[in-house]
């Protein structure tokens, strides 16, 4: 089994994230923090998710009208003001927690750099396949 590429290039909005597959909304969840950024966006931030039980690491665009620095103290204070269209969905990888773990030690000190998501995408390809039976790594 093949992982699945980071930035695989599929973007749909957060609700058809979770609509296309319903495992997604009764799965754990873990958070890899909000914030991230990216150069080529620098009036959105990024949250980054693990769901439990699709081994899906995502990443969800979060537009700040105004952007810039504002958009760091938006997320700080938990403002989302994007309309659900602009909220789109990355799958970075499927792997297992402990591979996501692995390869984004250290992202809490990461986070807050700028272009933290190129970081978050390079240490993401190194990451193995979920070992679990009937998961799709596409």
């Amino acid at each position: 089994m093949t992982p699945a590429p980071a930035g695989n290039g599929t973007r749909v909005n957060i609700h058809e994230f979770y609509a296309a597959d319903p495992r997604r909304q009764e799965s754990e969840e873990i958070s890899f923090g909000e914030g991230w950024t990216d150069h080529a966006d620098p009036s959105s931030t990024y949250r980054l998710s693990w769901v439990a039980v699709t081994g899906e690491l995502y990443a969800v665009r979060e537009p700040h009208p105004g952007g810039g620095l504002l958009a760091a103290v938006f997320d700080h204070y938990n403002v989302h003001q994007a309309d659900v269209d602009d909220m789109r969905v990355e799958i970075l990888v499927v792997a297992d927690r402990r591979g996501i773990e692995q390869a984004l030690a250290g992202w809490p000190e990461q986070i807050g750099e700028r272009d933290s998501l190129r970081w978050a995408r390079e240490r993401l390809a190194t990451v193995g396949p979920r070992p679990a039976p009937g998961v799709d790594a596409r």
